[in-house]
């Protein structure tokens, strides 16, 4: 958190805590940081799903959760490197995952912005492939 003005602890605390809702899987526990009017914006599961829209609200993240089990034998996130000021959360990281063509690592930058302990919106950004060194 080092250069980052004004009290944004809270704002990091609710997004870990949906990385780790999401590790276990437990969309209830996810569903506690998450506002009413949430946007999950996630182009990798939605493409898969032939899905145009964000997913929305709480009802969208039980979607998100089921469609995820449902499409990746393995999906694992890594939030190797959270940023955060007034305006929101920027976690640096990367995805691991496997499903029916494939095993996937890309590199990811998921931005957040965060309202009264809940998130409202999130959107993954594909930043590229991770090639494996020999």
């Amino acid at each position: 958190l080092y250069g980052t003005p004004g009290q944004v602890e809270d704002k990091v605390a609710t997004v870990k805590a949906i990385y780790d809702a999401f590790s276990r899987r437990d969309v209830e526990a996810a569903l506690k940081y998450v506002s009413e009017e949430c946007e999950l914006h996630v182009p990798g599961t939605a493409r898969l799903t032939g899905k145009a829209e964000p997913y929305r609200g709480p009802d969208g993240i039980r979607q998100y959760f089921a469609d995820v089990s449902r499409l990746w034998s393995e999906l694992t996130l890594y939030a190797d490197d959270i940023r955060a000021s007034q305006g929101g959360v920027a976690v640096f990281g990367h995805v691991e995952a496997q499903h029916a063509g494939g095993p996937l690592m890309r590199r990811v930058l998921w931005t957040w912005q965060v309202e009264n302990g809940k998130a409202v919106s999130a959107r993954a950004n594909d930043l590229g492939e991770i090639k494996h060194q020999a």
